[in-house]
């Protein structure tokens, strides 16, 4: 995937004036900052004659590759010192915002590159990029063996299963993997963040550019901005 070296943020910052919404000043600075925003390209991939064999989460963890965790309902009820990962968290994609008491009994502690979770009529699946938060209920954590699962291979297999589960219900254990070697699934891994990014980069374009529609409208309706002769 390629961008803009020099383009850290997509997200357009509009100039400061005063706290005053959609001024019409913004206008021209939105679109030159729009058409100069990167261009995010999805990853390349090409369809397969033979699809590969499958093995099933369930046998993933006989086979000691997976282990699930869940946290109890308490864990988020104390007070305490260490960030709970709940599940709003999750679907949110952001960081813990509560906070919870390592010691409950049956707490689990979140490592990095575990997978965790949510089944319902909002499912989403992240894989956890930090180490030492608690694991909050109603979040199913996957944990793998680093030497046998690649875990954004996972993470991406089990986001398709969620999101094509009817009315959000689904059995993890009985979710279908492809049986790839380690190398093969770090090369889908990889592929399956792209699309992530890609994602969140079109989420932020339509943001912008529904921001830069809004203060066009205004401004044309109330005459503060007019057309430029020859579309300029």
């Amino acid at each position: 995937m390629k961008r803009d070296s020099a383009a850290h943020h997509d997200q357009i910052e509009s100039p400061s004036h005063g706290g005053v919404p959609d001024q019409p000043i913004e206008y021209p600075y939105l679109r030159n900052a729009l058409l100069g925003q990167p261009v995010w390209e999805p990853p390349s991939l090409e369809a397969v004659s033979t699809s590969p064999g499958t093995v099933s989460i369930d046998e993933l963890v006989d086979a000691e590759a997976v282990t699930v965790h869940t946290a109890p309902p308490t864990v988020g009820v104390t007070n305490g010192e260490t960030p709970v990962w709940s599940a709003k968290d999750v679907r949110l994609g952001r960081a813990p915002s509560r906070w919870g008491n390592a010691e409950t009994s049956g707490a689990v502690t979140v490592r990095k590159g575990d997978v965790a979770v949510v089944v319902g009529t909002e499912s989403a699946v992240q894989v956890c990029m930090d180490d030492g938060v608690l694991l909050g209920p109603g979040v199913q954590l996957l944990r793998v063996n680093v030497k046998a699962v690649d875990p954004h291979f996972l993470a991406g297999v089990l986001r398709a299963a969620v999101e094509a589960a009817v009315g959000g219900h689904i059995d993890l254990y009985q979710v279908a993997v492809p049986r790839l070697p380690l190398a093969e699934q770090r090369c889908y891994g990889v592929a399956f963040e792209q699309l992530i990014q890609l994602e969140a980069a079109g989420r932020r374009q339509r943001e912008n550019i529904e921001h830069l529609v809004r203060v066009g409208f205004s401004g044309l309706a109330h005459g503060r901005l007019h057309p430029v002769a020859g579309g300029e």
